[in-house]
């Protein structure tokens, strides 16, 4: 009896080992698996701006970057940069516009592009809320890219009321 119960003990010591053995070679290959599937069932956090606050109004700095705007009279804009600016490598920057313009100079731009009605609005920093115009806005793909040029990403509204083109613009 006591050889058979040696027997039976060391084959359930051999059961144990290899389940275990089975766990150990599993439990690394489950828990890297749930680590993925948890990392990437976190949301994306959007891009944090930054930039001075400053309200600017000239208009140098905008016909520069975009010649499309050189007939504007006049224009109320911020910048500033995307992200921590403690983070290493390239800087995104974003320009948010509103460019007014005069009677002949919005007819030139607005003649440059098909565009159409859009209940979509602009998204602009806060401080320039007061200065967008109501609306409606018309906009197209072909007219963003006409102004997405030198790699800049940028997005073109305009009002025909007040003769104004909001834009925003990101870059390197």
């Amino acid at each position: 009896m006591n050889g058979l119960a040696t027997d039976a003990a060391a084959t359930l010591r051999q059961r144990e080992w290899r389940r275990s053995s089975n766990a150990r070679r599993w439990v690394p290959a489950l828990l890297a698996l749930l680590l993925v599937v948890s990392g990437c069932a976190t949301e994306p956090q959007p891009a944090v701006r930054s930039g001075s606050g400053e309200i600017r109004h000239e208009l140098a700095p905008l016909t520069d970057r975009f010649p499309q705007l050189s007939e504007a009279a006049e224009a109320t804009w911020m910048s500033g940069t995307m992200g921590d600016d403690r983070a290493p490598g390239p800087s995104t920057y974003w320009i948010d516009a509103i460019v007014t313009f005069d009677e002949n100079g919005y007819a030139a731009l607005r003649s440059q592009s098909s565009l159409e009605s859009t209940t979509e609005l602009p998204t602009l920093d806060s401080g320039l809320d007061p200065s967008l115009p109501a609306g409606p806005f018309l906009r197209s793909d072909t007219f963003d890219a006409e102004f997405s040029q030198d790699g800049r990403r940028t997005t073109v509204f305009l009002d025909d009321e007040s003769r104004s083109l909001v834009l925003t613009s990101w870059f390197e």
